[in-house]
């Protein structure tokens, strides 16, 4: 047994050696007490946090798994253990962890079920499946409305499903929470969008250049919008300095193509298209512009 003073002073000792990023002293620090105290599971898991830093992911599995091992309520550690492989890329793994405890989920707290399920709704998102991915999210959102980013990561899921109705509800609630964050006024741009009012999207693209000017899809959603609202002077500036901040901004290029077609300059709008489909041979909307170009007679 060891008297608990020492223990804080032994863990006070391993932190500052972690703060100063020497972290193999520190790992001699946490195994002394782990093995002095095994029952202090905060030291397991400083220490899990220490091998990951040390890029030795094996040995952080390994300690967290011992740490649950040794605990009398281990979801929080169990929740760890996915959260490490959610970091490495892992997903399938961090999923067999998250559903351990999904299953037992009604014994948690509402705090760390809000977190599973929104981990869990990250690892199905980044394996493929957006139809899992969204229930979680929704389930996340269900368990707490005021989860930190949850209604722009589930209006996010919406926009690329094309439920923009339900998604301009969601993403509305995620700018009144978070007014100055340029992801949510994009989405909300592109949910708008995808309904055609194109004057509401302009609105918000314009108010996501303000949060972020360096974002090129932004300006290039600007110019979009500009072009459906046949104001074409100004989408040009707005193609232009999409392209100045990301040259290789296909959908830009795409964009100018169409704009020299409505001016009616249709070598440019050609050169246009075909610089896209150098970019991205497959691209939907620059084949339609040059189906749309051999299709429209030269009235020049």
């Amino acid at each position: 047994m060891i008297d608990e003073p020492t223990l804080l002073q032994w863990l006070e000792q391993a932190r500052n050696f972690v703060d100063e990023r020497k972290y193999l002293h520190a790992v001699q620090i946490y195994h002394k007490i782990v093995a002095a105290a095994p029952y202090v599971e905060i030291a397991w898991v400083e220490l899990a946090y220490v091998h990951y830093e040390l890029k030795q992911y094996e040995a952080a599995e390994k300690t967290l798994l011992r740490a649950v091992s040794t605990s009398e309520e281990p979801q929080e550690i169990l929740f760890l253990v996915g959260n490490l492989f959610l970091k490495l890329g892992q997903h399938q793994r961090a999923l067999t962890y998250y559903k351990k405890l999904l299953a037992r989920e009604s014994s948690l707290s509402r705090d760390l079920r809000a977190h599973l399920n929104f981990n869990t709704a990250l690892a199905y998102y980044s394996r493929g499946n957006p139809r899992l991915s969204e229930l979680y999210f929704k389930r996340t959102k269900k368990i707490d409305p005021h989860f930190p980013k949850i209604n722009e990561s589930l209006g996010e899921l919406l926009v690329r499903r094309g439920a923009y109705g339900e998604a301009i509800q969601c993403l509305r609630h995620a700018i009144k929470e978070e007014p100055y964050s340029w992801i949510g006024h994009f989405l909300l741009g592109m949910a708008y969008a995808g309904i055609f009012d194109w004057r509401k999207a302009y609105e918000e693209f314009v108010v996501a250049i303000e949060m972020d000017p360096h974002e090129p899809r932004a300006w290039h959603m600007c110019g979009e919008a500009l072009i459906a609202l046949q104001r074409l002077d100004e989408a040009e500036r707005y193609l232009r300095k999409a392209l100045e901040l990301n040259p290789m901004l296909t959908d830009a290029v795409v964009d100018f193509g169409f704009l020299f077609l409505k001016r009616g300059d249709r070598a440019r709008a050609q050169e246009c298209f075909e610089r896209a489909l150098q970019l991205e041979p497959h691209h939907s909307k620059a084949l339609e512009g040059t189906r749309e170009l051999t299709s429209t007679p030269n009235r020049s």
